[in-house]
């Protein structure tokens, strides 16, 4: 049995044109800045860094029933109350006011 050929590099096509990065342009200060419009910011984030973690599936179920049953709109409220309340048993400066 005949052994098949393996693809060979050098005889690809090289017809295409080879890969260019988009343009970079400037912004107003000088940077450079990619093409694609930056991203605005909601008011809510500004001045403020995101915290993760992750909840087991009921109790992810459990604190929305819990928020609607409160009439809360949002889960952001809920975790900024709760560092709040836990900052007050440490002795640390309060978030709200």
């Amino acid at each position: 049995m005949a052994r098949k050929e393996l693809f060979d590099i050098t005889t690809a096509d090289t017809g295409r044109p080879s890969y260019e990065p988009p343009p970079r342009i400037e912004s107003r200060a000088g940077d450079t800045a990619s093409t694609a419009a930056p991203r605005q910011q909601q008011a809510y984030r500004r001045g403020k860094r995101a915290v993760m973690f992750f909840l087991p599936e009921e109790a992810f179920s459990h604190m929305h029933v819990i928020l609607a049953r409160q009439g809360r709109k949002k889960v952001q409220l809920l975790m900024e109350e709760l560092v709040d309340d836990w900052f007050r048993r440490e002795g640390a400066p309060r978030l709200l006011k």
